[in-house]
């Protein structure tokens, strides 16, 4: 690209990791695009996902968020012109909003000279989307814990094992966030606060230590998996036969429909576990698209 312009990578990204709700997030391997460059007039193009419900226009979640970051500069946003090329799935639990949202924010902060670091980056774009547990790894890449305290934001990554993949199955519907917030109680017992708390800390450290047998155990969740899998038509059978096929455990991906299960590096595994997902979802009268990606640990960068 000329200095004037530049193309951008954002991974998808799949929150909560069963137990860690609103906390923990993962950068898969499987991206949007963005280009952006200086322009006569403001324009933009979309393909892929969204192309024909996304918006053209200024409100686009990409070009509200990039003129987000060039009013948190203090600089005036000039005519610019945007290509997004679209990958990952609307309203489907993998990220996409948070990928506009960081894509438009790290982006327009290319093309101011890189005023904004990476804090004040995932601070505006939490502010955007509402939670940071997908704009965190969007940002940073790998795994990320995240916590608020005091009105500001304390992120931890760790960078995810290279032997560690991810198959996704994705129902033919969409989920809002909204409405799989909306579903879950907002008060939980004593015991389900004690579970999740020893179950997310015990699934921090074994990705920390690349312990897969961690991982397996710790995947379960009392706080919104079993509230939100009576959206999922036939979820619980899709989780079963993951881990009947070989997957390390499988869990709703951010607030769903899909369902993602982690295994190990292995195409014959991978293609097992894909197959069964997809037919456990079939029994249910759900059609679901499979994907097989690997993690990412870098986060948003130039292409």
């Amino acid at each position: 690209m000329a200095a004037t312009g530049f193309r951008i990578q954002i991974p998808a990204t799949t929150a909560n990791c069963g137990c860690g709700y609103d906390s923990f997030g993962m950068a898969l391997g499987y991206y949007n695009d963005i280009e952006i460059r200086e322009s006569d007039a403001f324009s933009i193009d979309i393909e892929g996902e969204g192309a024909n419900t996304l918006a053209f226009t200024p409100q686009n979640l990409v070009v509200r968020s990039a003129q987000a970051a060039y009013e948190l500069a203090g600089i005036s946003m000039p005519p610019l012109s945007f290509l997004c090329r679209n990958n990952i799935p609307l309203a489907r639990g993998m990220g996409s909003s948070s990928a506009a949202i960081v894509g438009g924010i790290y982006a327009a902060n290319l093309m101011m000279g890189k005023p904004l670091d990476h804090p004040a980056m995932l601070e505006l774009a939490s502010k955007i989307e509402g939670h940071p547990d997908n704009v965190a790894p969007a940002l940073y890449g790998g795994f990320t814990v995240i916590a608020n305290e005091g009105g500001k934001q304390y992120i931890k990554k760790v960078a995810l094992p290279d032997t560690l993949h991810a198959v996704l199955a994705s129902p033919d519907f969409p989920i809002s966030t909204k409405k799989a917030r909306a579903i879950m109680p907002r008060n939980v017992s004593l015991d389900d606060a004690v579970y999740s708390l020893s179950h997310a800390a015990y699934l921090a450290l074994s990705i920390a230590e690349g312990d897969m047998a961690g991982l397996r155990a710790m995947l379960f969740d009392r706080l919104h998996q079993p509230y939100r899998f009576t959206l999922i038509k036939g979820a619980e059978d899709v989780v079963e036969a993951a881990i009947a096929a070989g997957a390390i455990g499988c869990v709703i991906s951010g607030s769903g429909p899909t369902m993602i299960a982690f295994t190990e590096d292995d195409p014959i595994l991978m293609e097992n576990i894909g197959y069964a997902m997809q037919e456990a979802f079939a029994a249910a009268d759900v059609t679901a698209q499979i994907r097989k990606v690997e993690m990412d640990n870098q986060g948003v960068r130039l292409a």
